[in-house]
């Protein structure tokens, strides 16, 4: 009995001492178990594992048209004629002012102008009035959805920009660039002009621009070099299976084909639906191969676009509408800080939606994603339009060959998530086509 009792306290002193490569090689095992269950079957994995952050991307992402149709631009020309673009850290300004202007009763809307640019300079500048700019043109339907108004979408079919007289709003304003077209609308209750005048004049910093065209194209143009904040964020990356869930609408991850070569991993289901996913950079490319009567209409573009952009599985948290490309029956949409639209390299943040003559839709998109903003008083500056033109010239760029210009936040490409990004502002050129940033430009 005394030997059992000993022999009984030798084994517990043993565990007792040896407990940590004990409970080490427990975990090993279990891991080792949990990595086999990966390798047969990582779609069924994921699923499981990524149940709560895939909830809890879908309430990031329970964002309505009129959140990501917002315009991204307020521009307010004093009674002096200088013009000041206006943003704001703490909100959206221009959330704020369409909730002021959606109580307005929108009424007759006439055409005063068409084809003649300096007629249409004339209204876009006019002295104390606020410019409310989309980044590209809009179809009315998203307009009327945006405002909560009802304007006849034969009359008008696309707008660009909004302009809207402080002095006494009975009539605004409605511009279509491409044709440099404007309409008139009437106003029949326009309270809350001194609740607008009070937003732009309390809640947000004001840059000197000038809007103006370039090659037939209205651009806001920096009169002077301009100093902007740096914002910092917390950079996360999606699984793989919050995408799938969403896309290949399987009933059973079983039905989820998996093959992975190298760092591409490619999932299927059934015939008709099929996802890539490169673990090197994050890019993530869907493929829908319908046929010709499933064909999105060009006016259709815009909506059915968000309707898809919204079943996606991206945070729509600082999602935009940015651009819509008809001849390649394509729409973009990018994350944006304050006003300005974020740029990456490897097309974090960006949403890009395809729809082929021949039914195939195909989306382009990523698993990194900025969520926590993280406090930042850092500043850059960016040169003036006119010096930045200037040094594009001397290098052999001519104006002419330039259809756009903008500045935009660089997002400099880290793959590691849950690291701090910091977006700096950098003046971007659109230049054969694609956008660029302008040093590349000189320094090439």
């Amino acid at each position: 009995m005394y030997r059992m009792k000993e022999m009984n306290g030798t084994m517990i002193r043993k565990i007792r001492n040896n407990w940590l490569p004990i409970v080490l090689t427990i975990a090993v095992l279990v891991s080792l178990g949990l990595s086999g269950l990966i390798w047969t079957n990582p779609s069924r994995y994921d699923r499981g594992h990524e149940a709560s952050t895939s909830s809890g991307q879908s309430q990031l992402s329970n964002k309505t048209i009129a959140d990501v149709f917002l315009p991204n631009q307020a521009v307010w020309t004093n009674k002096k004629g200088d013009q000041k673009l206006l943003y704001t850290k703490k909100s959206s300004l221009t959330k704020a002012i369409k909730t002021k202007v959606s109580g307005w009763d929108f009424g007759h809307i006439s055409k005063v102008a068409s084809k003649d640019n300096q007629s249409y300079l004339g209204y876009l500048n006019q002295r104390d009035a606020l410019v409310l700019n989309y980044p590209d043109s809009v179809t009315t339907a998203i307009f009327n959805e945006t405002f909560k108004q009802s304007l006849n979408q034969k009359k008008i079919s696309k707008i660009d920009r909004i302009v809207i007289p402080l002095e006494n709003a009975r009539h605004i304003y409605l511009l279509h660039d491409s044709d440099a077209s404007v309409y008139s609308v009437t106003v029949k209750n326009h309270s809350s002009l001194e609740n607008i005048r009070k937003l732009m004049q309390e809640d947000a910093d004001q840059v000197q621009v000038s809007e103006q065209f370039l090659n037939n194209r209205i651009i806001l143009a920096f009169d002077n070099q301009t100093t902007l904040p740096i914002y910092s964020y917390l950079m996360t990356k999606q699984s793989d299976s919050s995408f799938t869930n969403s896309l290949l609408n399987s009933d059973s991850s079983y039905n989820i084909a998996v093959h992975k070569k190298d760092h591409i991993t490619t999932y299927t289901d059934g015939t008709d639906k099929r996802m890539t996913i490169n673990s090197k950079n994050g890019k993530a490319a869907y493929e829908d191969f319908l046929d010709e009567n499933d064909r999105v209409a060009d006016s259709q573009l815009l909506t059915k676009s968000f309707q898809q952009l919204s079943e996606i599985g991206v945070n729509l948290e600082s999602m935009h509408y940015d651009n819509i490309n008809l001849a390649k029956n394509r729409v973009t949409y990018r994350t944006y800080v304050e006003c300005f639209p974020i740029f990456n390299q490897d097309g974090y943040g960006t949403v890009s939606l395809t729809y082929a003559k021949n039914g195939k839709q195909t989306y382009n998109f990523s698993l990194y994603g900025l969520e926590v903003p993280v406090p930042n008083s850092a500043t850059q500056s960016v040169p003036a339009t006119k010096d930045v033109i200037a040094s594009l010239n001397r290098v052999g760029i001519k104006t002419k060959d330039i259809s756009d210009m903008r500045i935009e936040y660089e997002w400099n490409s880290t793959r590691k998530s849950n690291t701090v990004v910091n977006l700096k502002p950098a003046y971007y050129v659109k230049y054969n086509g694609k956008w660029q940033n302008y040093q590349d430009l000189i320094n090439r």
